[in-house]
């Protein structure tokens, strides 16, 4: 009787030790991604797959590491902290063209709007005519602004340009008069509104072609043979788009102004639009890009725009 109760658990023992040693096995076999973002609105797809356990039901461990400055992000992926970062496409162009091995994956869903002073007597783009408007030089910024400039026929020497690197400066700058106008992300824009500043009409809607302009970007080099672990990064990144598109803000608020870094009630009054889910940039925006990044000699003329594109995805 006793040796059988010693036989009992001895074979316990062995389910449990071979059950620890499965599951230490299934942890080491779980890859690992390490994005990096900004507190902007097109993250947000992978902030709802990691609070929602996307990307651990599908045996994917996604590090969103979380940055303030763009000059940190980028110097983290230089450095090879990172696997890839949610960025924009002058920003990634300019890095592939000094060989930095960052393509693009995807487009996503940044949102801005362009911010005037109420006392400007900007009621349409084209009253920016001799208007001063603040911006940080070659930069997706710079970029939007010059191609908002065109639609209403306008050349970039029709503005006074104001540098301002910091996005906060310039929503100050804009609400205190010293600029008449700038381009704003979300939050900042719905910032600036509760401010009594006033978002112009019909300008950079989502989707637009001035507004697709940020994306995933991995490293081509950190995630080569890793196929299989893009593939979960897809499906999880997917996963929370739709669930951003088919459930209410009420539902995601929290996770939103966590990110954002700002108050539930700023979230509550902005305007998402739909978030799409992994698409490859459009050939006709890249191109866009480098157009400009060429009349600012920012990158060599025979750079080829679908260098920055992954490919084989």
């Amino acid at each position: 009787m006793i040796m059988k109760r010693i036989y009992t658990l001895i074979l316990a023992a062995l389910a449990l030790l071979s059950s620890c040693t499965g599951n230490k096995k299934a942890e080491e076999n779980v890859e690992t991604l390490r994005i990096g973002v900004m507190p902007s609105v097109d993250h947000l797809p992978l902030a709802i797959a990691q609070e929602q356990h996307y990307f651990d039901s599908l045996g994917l461990n996604v590090e969103l590491v979380r940055f303030t400055s763009p000059m940190e992000r980028d110097a983290a992926l230089q450095a090879g902290e990172l696997d890839g970062t949610i960025s924009d496409y002058t920003t990634v162009m300019t890095q592939n063209a000094k060989g930095l091995s960052v393509k693009l994956l995807s487009s996503t869903d940044g949102l801005f709007s362009f911010i005037v002073n109420p006392k400007s007597g900007i009621k349409t783009l084209a009253d920016l005519k001799g208007k001063k408007v603040a911006l940080s030089s070659n930069t997706v910024i710079e970029f939007a602004t010059d191609q908002v400039l065109a639609k209403a026929k306008l050349e970039p020497t029709d503005i006074t340009k104001v540098e301002v690197q910091k996005i906060p400066l310039r929503l100050e700058m804009v609400a205190k008069g010293e600029v008449d106008a700038a381009i704003l992300p979300q939050p900042f824009a719905q910032i600036a509104q509760e401010k009594g500043l006033v978002a112009l009409k019909d300008v950079l809607l989502p989707g637009s072609e001035e507004t697709l302009v940020t994306g995933l970007a991995l490293d081509s080099k950190r995630t080569e043979g890793k196929d299989a672990a893009i593939q979960k990064l897809i499906k999880g990144y997917n996963q929370g788009a739709d669930y951003l598109n088919n459930n209410e803000i009420a539902h995601w608020a929290p996770v939103v102004a966590k990110e954002l870094k700002v108050d539930e009630n700023v979230v509550s009054h902005m305007s998402f639009g739909y978030f799409s889910p992994i698409t490859s940039p459009q050939a006709k925006s890249i191109d866009a890009v480098a157009k400009w990044l060429k009349a600012k000699a920012l990158i060599p003329n025979d750079y080829k725009a679908e260098n920055c594109i992954m490919g084989g995805i």
